[in-house]
């Protein structure tokens, strides 16, 4: 990984933007997993270039996580009955994700070129966490399109197709 690169599966991409829908300026406290989604968000909410390489695999948001051992996630789902592995369901929604993104296993992108594809995130939400329940999906979908937002008025940037 370069200095100035972080390695991300995409859903974490938009976990991230979920996190400024739901807290804005807030502070994101580190996880008591130890992995460094606090560190990711601030790195995305302060750098609209990061240049950022598109993984699936444990990446930047896993790093010191208790469940990342030999580069894979040993953390379970709890809330699917057709997972069991987080590993696995993980893997399921970023390729799924980045299908319908058209984005491809080690492409490089900035935060604000990924805010463009948020729109085909968006539209097929349903499609990626299938299975999730509905109302889950339904909040996370809101709670993106307000991140967006917010991001996009941090850093003057045109959102292509955020709905409300």
């Amino acid at each position: 990984m370069k200095k100035n690169q972080i390695d991300l599966r995409v859903h974490h991409f938009f976990d991230v933007i979920r996190a400024f829908g739901k807290h804005s300026d807030a502070n994101i406290e580190p996880h008591p997993h130890g992995h460094s989604f606090h560190s990711v968000v601030e790195l995305i909410r302060t750098r609209p270039s990061l240049e950022i390489k598109l993984v699936i695999e444990c990446d930047s948001v896993c790093c010191g996580c208790c469940h990342c051992k030999n580069g894979l996630c040993n953390d379970n789902v709890d809330h699917r009955k057709d997972f069991i592995s987080k590993e696995e369901f993980n893997n399921f929604v970023d390729k799924r994700a980045m299908k319908k993104c058209l984005i491809k296993i080690g492409e490089v992108l900035t935060p604000s070129q990924l805010c463009q594809k948020a729109g085909m995130y968006l539209d097929n939400i349903d499609f990626i966490y299938a299975g999730n329940d509905d109302w889950h999906t339904a909040q996370r979908k809101k709670d993106v399109i307000k991140g967006l937002k917010y991001y996009s008025r941090l850093h003057d940037i045109k959102i292509i197709k955020a709905q409300d």
